[in-house]
């Protein structure tokens, strides 16, 4: 995409080849120059459209673009570099460039030119499998019993038995998705015993989860070298947010427009990469000194994560080539062996989620429209199937019909704990081992979690009075007349189980990764780890938003996460959401907010993301997920709160194996404690010393030196704020009052001490004015 500022300054390089009249030409030239706001190509080519007599008759429209963009991009590059003989997404090509030489490439969420990636929606039917087949993985030596029928056939007796309306709303178990589940998991179970791998919340994409592909002496080394990194930072070198400590972290010393250098015609390597600390050339923006010509999305235009190069021999193992940002290559070289282990390891689960969309898709119940089955064609008569239908007499009716069924249901319930001899469920006598003993706990909602958290801490009744009301407004009369009345007609799951794309352990690659690659070229991996501690203080963790791994910057296709310790803390999850596009995936017309939760539990009739399910993140499990999902992480707490804990995470993100990115190859070390160490730095500071003091502090105040510790952390804030939670899609209410109540605290943290003493020294009306004034300022950097 490209802005005004290079229009203005290079129509012509719009107008290479250009279609049209002279005269027309030349009106073009005149809109492009008298234009204030930020224009892109795509508004270029519609004026064209609109004012011209050209409208693209056998012209490759998009052809033509992408050849405008790259002699735009190609062009801006000789500015900055003449010699430059490399080019890359935002040097020398356009950031949002897609695969070279033409080969195909993961999906993401959305580009430049709007969504890339869609999916159907699943039914509830189909969530409910998801949820049985996760759940059951996770049952120790499930890969045996699945193959034994008369433990299968117990299995489906208590599928079939469990309340799955606890789970979701409108949620049924039916025998046909219990015989499904089964042979899917004998599938799984072949796969499990001869990789470790199994695929999960899998349809279109999928995740792969493992417990046993990383040894326990692998963790144990994690272990080792990770408490040696954390000895060897200063404080001041941790960022964090009083929870969660960023022991590596990519948002520190990041690309950064304007600002870093780049090689322009060579890379550098782990060992030559201090030498070259301070040389390239500086990497203008694309999009100009202005902030107003910059967009905003799905690119991020101040800044990008810088991956390592990672080189893969013809066995499978992976070789860290050039530095990882922020971790030095010499001082903590035995951490570079072992995250070069964990990259091995992840090489094969990534290869399956990589492929995936195109090899392993697959649906469990054909989604090709559904109908009501409406049992009351005395009332509908003629008209559309309605909750409107509802007669007066009727609504009467059924109030008094439920009002009957709860006392007669809260009778029942006080006869049973009245009774001093209750009757108590017995299983039949088995190996109790053998039994699922599945629990269908509801996904966590956050908006209710930090509503009543509020409402406790701040004492805001009215929003305990919000939340009773989200509760009792679920239970409309009339909905739930029509929900009874008209039934969905949903699909079952074939009875003949035939599941071809399912990954098979022959599919299972441990060399030759990611199909086209040549065993030359590298891939490329952003490196991050994260402690999060509770302590008696602050004894919970209240989980992240929904967001996906970088920017479209960055190109990220998928995430490994080792958790590889953990000490009193709760279980944590790790869920996952798809958003579903009415306008190109659904078969039947737009359902209203109702029906969809009836059918798929998406709210406002299918605007809303779709949640697949969740996973669990603890240090039994390695978890990979492609970026297609937004994902977030659960909440978890101290299990005993007189003491401390902690959860401690490894996250590798791949980048698009086939669109190399810039990476730390291409720049060299940003960090100023890393400079020192140069040669040449030193070679120089022996000059300079030898200098008057007049002299020596005019060297210092011209030299561009690096990104001192103090920038850097001013340079993540900048850089946090700006990105935020990448949310592509429509979000849920909860992500909006997560937003607010994190912006909320840590305006009220920074400023406590201020306000304390305005409070002594300010009467109640200028109290009143500060609170406005503070309230505006949240406003503005919410905006923002």
């Amino acid at each position: 995409m490209i802005y005004l500022h290079l229009l203005r300054e290079n129509p012509e390089e719009f107008l290479v080849s250009w279609p049209g009249a002279p005269e027309e030409e030349e009106q073009l030239r005149n809109w492009i120059e008298g234009r204030d706001e930020p224009l892109s190509l795509h508004n270029v080519l519609e004026w064209v459209e609109d004012n011209t007599s050209i409208f693209w008759d056998g012209i490759d429209k998009n052809s033509y673009i992408k050849y405008v963009v790259d002699n735009f991009a190609r062009n801006f590059q000789k500015e900055i570099s003449p010699t430059a003989t490399i080019r890359l997404p935002g040097y020398g090509y356009p950031l949002d460039k897609m695969p070279l030489n033409g080969y195909s490439c993961f999906p993401v969420i959305a580009t430049s030119e709007g969504v890339n990636w869609t999916t159907k929606p699943l039914f509830i039917k189909e969530l409910c499998i998801l949820k049985a087949v996760e759940e059951i993985t996770n049952k120790p030596g499930w890969w045996d019993h699945v193959r034994d029928t008369r433990i299968t056939d117990g299995w489906k007796k208590e599928m079939l038995a469990l309340e799955w309306s606890d789970y979701l709303n409108h949620a049924t178990f039916t025998l046909p998705m219990a015989e499904w589940c089964i042979e899917e998991l004998k599938d799984k179970a072949d796969l499990y015993e001869k990789t470790g791998l199994i695929p999960i919340l899998d349809s279109k994409a999928g995740v792969i989860k493992s417990d046993k592909l990383v040894p326990d002496d692998l963790k144990r080394e994690l272990f080792i070298v990770s408490k040696k990194l954390l000895q060897t930072l200063d404080e001041n070198d941790i960022s964090h947010n009083g929870i969660s400590f960023h022991l590596i972290d990519p948002s520190i010393y990041p690309l950064i427009y304007d600002r870093s250098r780049i090689l322009p015609d060579r890379t550098i390597n782990r060992t030559n990469c201090l030498e070259a600390c301070g040389k390239g050339d500086i990497l203008q923006s694309i999009w100009g000194p202005n902030e107003k010509d910059r967009p905003s999305g799905i690119f991020d235009c101040f800044s990008q994560w810088l991956p390592c190069d990672v080189i893969v021999d013809e066995t499978g193992h992976a070789k860290v080539d050039s530095y990882i940002n922020n971790l030095h290559p010499v001082h903590h070289a035995d951490m570079y062996t072992t995250i070069e282990k964990f990259i091995t390891l992840a090489l094969p689960a990534w290869d399956i989620i990589y492929r995936a969309p195109q090899n392993f898709r697959h649906q469990r119940i054909s989604n090709n429209g559904i109908n009501y089955d409406c049992t009351v064609p005395d009332i509908c008569a003629d008209r559309e199937c309605s909750w409107s239908n509802m007669p007066t007499a009727e609504l009467k009716n059924y109030l008094k019909r439920k009002e009957f069924q709860s006392e007669e249901f809260e009778k029942k319930q006080q006869l049973a704990t009245s009774d001093p001899k209750p009757m108590v469920f017995t299983p039949p006598k088995c190996d109790e081992s053998r039994l699922l003993n599945l629990k269908l706990e509801r996904d966590e909602d956050l908006m209710d979690r930090h509503l009543r958290k509020w409402a406790n801490e701040e004492g805001h009744e009215w929003i305990g009075d919000i939340t009773k009301c989200r509760v009792d407004c679920r239970e409309d009369p009339i909905y739930n007349w029509f929900n009874e009345t008209h039934p969905f007609q949903i699909p079952e799951p074939s009875r003949f189980y035939s599941n071809p794309n399912c990954p098979k352990s022959s599919d299972v690659r441990s060399h030759d990764f990611f199909g086209f690659r040549h065993s030359t070229n590298p891939i490329q991996v952003i490196v991050e780890l994260t402690e999060i501690r509770l302590t008696p203080e602050n004894p919970e963790y209240y989980g992240d938003l929904w967001n996906v791994d970088g920017r479209f910057n960055e190109h990220i296709v998928s995430t490994a996460m080792f958790c590889y310790d953990s000490d009193n803390v709760t279980a944590n999850h790790l869920y996952f959401d798809v958003a579903p596009r009415e306008d190109s995936t659904w078969d039947q017309p737009l359902l209203n907010s109702n029906d969809a939760m009836r059918v798929f539990a998406i709210k406002s009739g299918g605007k809303d993301s779709q949640v697949l399910g969740r996973t669990l993140v603890d240090p039994g499990w390695a978890v990979f997920y492609p970026n297609v999902y937004r994902h977030r992480q659960g909440s978890f707490s101290l299990v005993d709160r007189s003491r401390p804990g902690y959860r401690k995470v490894l996250k590798l993100c791949l980048v698009e194996p086939s669109l190399p990115i810039i990476s730390t190859s291409n720049v060299p070390p940003q960090q100023w404690d890393w400079w020192t160490e140069c040669k040449a730095h030193n070679e120089g500071l022996n000059i300079a010393e030898r200098l008057p003091p007049e002299l020596r502090d005019i060297v210092f105040n011209d030299v561009d030196f690096p990104i001192i510790n103090g920038e850097a952390k001013i340079i993540r804030q900048m850089l946090k704020a700006r990105r935020g939670s990448f949310e592509l899609f429509q979000t849920d209410p909860q992500d909006e009052l997560d937003d607010e109540r994190q912006d909320y605290e840590g305006l009220d943290n920074e400023d406590q001490d201020d306000e304390d003493q305005d409070d002594e020294d300010q009467d109640d009306e200028s109290q009143d004015d500060e609170s406005q004034d503070e309230r505006s300022n949240f406003d503005e950097s919410d905006n923002e």
